[in-house]
């Protein structure tokens, strides 16, 4: 309406001045009546325009209206609870004011909230070994476990001994290892293992006959308990890395054999000419100190090392173990790995071993010997021995080859030893020995026995998939072989009797079948052809074959 009256305003205004401005114009120029007439038919016509705008603006506010209507009705019948809820609802409250006090002790409750979290134990089950860890991942303990029970028979219920001896085979079942044993971190940086063996210690079974056979007769002992630690150190990586130091009673690295895990073994034991060097500054429980380290393709360490753990002695054994090895080509995808290496031990300071005559000006004190069984413990009989010499010193050193391809894995280590007598007598000379060894396996199901650069070693194979028939899967399968030879002589044709060292030459040939049901499990199945020959005179050789069982849990 405010329109309205604007617009009718403005249109009087216009057709009043029309007659004021047409008598103006009469006076002055005296217009015909023509053009009086004209004047009125124009202001008839803006007369109309005003009313039809009007009736536009009327029109326009009629559908304002309605839209208004429509809007209205619409918010009665969708928010009508709503707007009853907020009716009813209590008016908003201000929250409360916080003291300084109340905000410290909530921030105090926050902060020890996460710390619990962040001390609260992660478990976890890989590969069968139960971990329990901290939720940083600083710090661990693992279970682990490796049992292996052993039963092995002969095709002969006496063997012949050195000079016609007759020797009873001992048919039968031990166990070769039952260790136990815990490892892990502490704050990320160190490391600690503790493994005790209620089984064989080194070999030699509790309550098991130890034969020796370069004696007339040949001596039979029963050994004591066989239960002994098998490790019990602490390490430290941290600023050290990618090197690691270790401190207590383990199993050094002293070859390529040696550094195969006992749970990854091709037969039931090492090789002779590799035992050989193990166990003279090495071998399960030897106490020591030192560093080791690996990188992309290298692997070194280096250990003092004296007695094994519990021995004791008059004075204690001193040596240094070390060993270095590359592995110039690694290929994950195909599995084939060239593995080269060396190794050396040195004994510098032998262990006083005879009580009776152990002065600091005794000839007979510090007797080293080289000796081993015939890779089978089930019959503790000692073939091959170099007997006791009075030593200054002693050593062993190897070259290390491998090479892998697929399921197939080849390797072989050959060693030197030697003896630097103490007080040799007129034509002594120092003696020296050797051994060598090559063993091969061939998985027929496809797993790898994949490369470990950590160790410098071989794995033993993880099944694709585990033994289930039901669902047609057989584990893994795998197919090996061995031959090794030791020989302990020296000089035996010599005229000065003592400078003779008649400790046997052996010569064994194996095969095995090795069952892996799980990566946990495994099942050996091994036969033996062993050599024995002796070059004194009157000496019978030994020949037999030996037929053996395994059952292995390791986790």
């Amino acid at each position: 309406m405010r329109i309205r009256a604007i617009l009718l305003g403005a249109a009087a205004c216009a057709w009043l001045g029309g007659p004021v401005f047409a008598q103006s114009a009469t006076q002055a120029d005296a217009p015909s009546a023509a053009a009086a007439k004209k004047h009125h038919h124009r202001d008839g016509s803006l007369e109309n325009r005003l009313d039809r705008m009007e009736r536009l603006i009327e029109e326009q506010q009629a559908e304002i209206r309605d839209l208004k209507a429509q809007v209205g009705q619409n918010n009665r019948s969708g928010g009508a609870s709503s707007t009853a809820t907020a009716a009813a609802a209590p008016s908003p409250q201000p929250p409360p004011e916080v003291s300084a006090a109340q905000f410290e002790a909530l921030q105090n409750q926050v902060f020890e909230q996460s710390a619990e979290n962040k001390a609260q134990a992660a478990v976890s089950i890989k590969k069968g070994r139960p971990t329990i860890a901290s939720r940083d991942g600083k710090s661990s303990l693992s279970i682990t476990s490796l049992v292996q029970a052993d039963a092995a028979t002969f095709d002969d219920a006496a063997v012949t001994g050195p000079k016609g001896t007759p020797i009873l085979s001992r048919s039968g079942f031990n166990f070769r290892r039952a260790q136990i044993g815990v490892q892990g971190t502490i704050d990320k940086d160190f490391g600690y293992k503790f493994n005790y063996d209620f089984g064989g210690a080194g070999g030699q079974e509790s309550g098991a006959e130890s034969i020796i056979t370069n004696t007339t007769p040949p001596v039979v002992a029963i050994n004591p308990s066989g239960a002994r630690v098998q490790s019990a150190y602490v390490s430290y990586t941290g600023i050290l890395d990618p090197f690691m130091f270790r401190i207590g009673a383990f199993p050094t690295p002293a070859n390529l054999a040696d550094a195969t895990d006992a749970a990854d073994l091709l037969f039931n034991e090492r090789p002779s000419p590799a035992q050989l060097s193990r166990g003279l500054d090495g071998d399960d429980g030897r106490d020591g100190l030192g560093f080791q380290g690996s990188g992309n393709i290298w692997f070194t360490s280096a250990y003092l090392t004296t007695d094994t753990f519990g021995k004791g002695q008059i004075e204690g054994q001193e040596a240094f173990v070390g060993r270095a090895a590359i592995a110039p080509v690694q290929d994950a995808s195909s599995n084939f790995n060239i593995h080269l290496g060396g190794n050396i031990g040195d004994v510098f300071h032998p262990e006083g071993t005879n009580p009776s005559s152990c002065t600091t000006t005794a000839g007979a004190c510090y007797l080293e010997s080289f000796s081993d069984r015939p890779e089978l413990r089930e019959w503790n009989v000692t073939w091959i021995n170099s007997g006791g010499i009075n030593a200054r010193s002693a050593y062993s050193a190897g070259l290390e080859g491998a090479v892998s391809y697929g399921p197939v894995l080849l390797e072989g280590e050959n060693f030197w030893y030697g003896i630097d007598r103490r007080t040799p007598s007129a034509g002594e000379t120092n003696p020296n020995f050797s051994g060598w060894y090559v063993q091969g396996s061939w998985v027929l199901t496809g797993e790898p026995r994949t490369y470990n650069m950590t160790t410098a070693s071989f794995r033993r194979p993880d099944p694709v998939n585990d033994f289930d028939p039901a669902t047609d899967s057989w584990g893994a399968w795998e197919l090996a072989a061995r031959y090794s030879d030791t020989d302990l002589n020296y000089d035996v044709n010599s005229l000065v009797t003592g400078n003779q060292v008649r400790g046997g030459d052996q010569a064994i040939w194996s095969g095995g079948l090795n069952f892996y049901p799980s990566y946990n499990l495994k099942f050996m199945f091994d036969w033996q052809n062993v050599d024995i020959r002796r070059p004194w005179s009157g000496a019978f050789d030994t020949r037999y074959n030996a037929f053996s069982l395994r059952a292995q849990v390791a986790l």
